[in-house]
């Protein structure tokens, strides 16, 4: 019998943001491999929806992934337990749609533990011919995950931290374990922009010295920003670029530029399609990845940008955290002491000024990454997961 992925996403992807690009591009890379997939997604009504013919190329993914949109009637983000029961209780009769039409081996994949566990408990009414695997972008001692840990037929994660700590809270077997990474696409790979065609693209000159910061932009509780933002204060003759953000955010740290008489910082917002933000990457000398523990586990917590900005050519400055691990070393990046305003500020100057040095980190950051695609992962994923081991 044939083997049939379904993966099934807590996200909206007609409106793309990091968590939807990492799901449509994960399913990608079975396409990739030759396997068929399936991707159950919510469908949220919002008026800057994408088009569902847009899909593909807005996320740089082949047009034969199948995709299947639940109809929520939910009109903004998913959150609360209610909602994902309903997700829950719709996601259990799309798979069996899905599963009464084809006789194969079914493996069922989610990020998510509110949508997994339920589907561990109904496993029998499924089918025998199903594997549940749990892909963790995080850990957590709640009594959920934990059951989750427990449960499921086998774990992907985005790095070895999670791994290590899922093992030594419940003892999951190492070898029913994996890792995936936050991967680049086959098409990223082999895609590259010159950095004056990406500078005139976003409307800069190749005289400016371009720092740049694409990701999350909130309006409050962000120290990330807060200390880019200082450092910028301290280098006053380079701009900065900061990508993202609803225009309710934007406008807060517009103002609180003003009030720390921060004049080299730029605010684009949020960018609808996210090709575009592969410019700003391409066109920067300097690519900053600095959260914080405010709002994130360090422990645990894989960007999704880390990847593609070693992709670029241009140097990225992060603080040295367990979750990047696996991917960033000396070799590949500038680490910075993490929530020093002063000393990112020293190594953003020190990576513009030592051009040798920078030119070595960049060429080993892009031939790291490019052995890191979800083509190649998956393929290792797929071998993994089919193993009756």
């Amino acid at each position: 019998m044939d083997t049939v992925y379904i993966y099934i996403s807590p996200y909206d992807i007609l409106r793309p943001r990091t968590n939807q690009l990492s799901d449509v591009r994960f399913c990608d890379g079975f396409i990739q491999n030759n396997r068929k997939i399936h991707l159950i997604v919510p469908y949220v009504d919002r008026p800057d929806n994408i088009s569902k013919s847009d899909v593909y190329e807005n996320y740089g993914i082949s047009d034969q992934l199948k995709i299947h949109y639940l109809n929520t009637n939910f009109k903004s983000d998913v959150k609360g337990k209610l909602n994902f029961l309903k997700i829950a209780f719709l996601n259990y009769f799309q798979i069996r749609k899905i599963i009464k039409s084809q006789k194969n081996n079914y493996i069922l994949i989610s990020r998510s533990v509110f949508i997994l566990l339920p589907l561990m408990m109904l496993k029998l009414f499924l089918g025998k011919n199903i594997k549940l695997a749990y892909w963790a972008h995080d850990f957590s001692k709640k009594k959920i995950f934990q059951q989750t840990y427990m449960r499921c037929d086998r774990i992907i994660a985005t790095n070895t931290s999670i791994i290590q700590s899922i093992h030594q809270l419940t003892k999951y077997p190492l070898n029913k374990t994996i890792i995936s990474s936050n991967p680049i696409t086959q098409q990223q790979a082999d895609y590259s922009i010159n950095k004056s065609t990406a500078r005139i693209h976003i409307g800069r000159s190749m005289s400016e010295n371009l720092i740049v910061y694409t990701g999350k932009l909130a309006k409050e509780y962000n120290q990330e920003l807060e200390y880019i933002l200082n450092a910028a204060k301290r280098l006053p003759d380079m701009q900065f670029i900061f990508t993202g953000g609803k225009p309710l955010a934007v406008e807060y740290w517009k103002e609180h530029c003003k009030e720390l008489q921060i004049t080299n910082a730029t605010f684009t917002g949020y960018i609808h399609n996210y090709q575009e933000i592969k410019y700003y990457q391409f066109a920067a000398d300097v690519l900053i990845s600095y959260y914080t523990k405010q709002g994130h586990d360090v422990n645990y917590n894989f960007p999704n940008k880390i990847c593609e900005y070693m992709l670029t050519g241009n140097p990225i400055i992060t603080p040295n955290y367990p979750a990047t691990q696996d991917m960033l070393n000396e070799r590949n990046c500038y680490f910075v002491e993490s929530e020093n305003d002063e000393e990112l500020a020293k190594t953003i100057k020190s990576a513009i000024e030592s051009k040798e040095r920078t030119s070595s980190i960049v060429k080993q950051a892009r031939f790291d990454v490019k052995q890191n695609t979800f083509k190649i992962r998956v393929s290792s994923i797929i071998k993994f997961l089919e193993s009756n081991e």
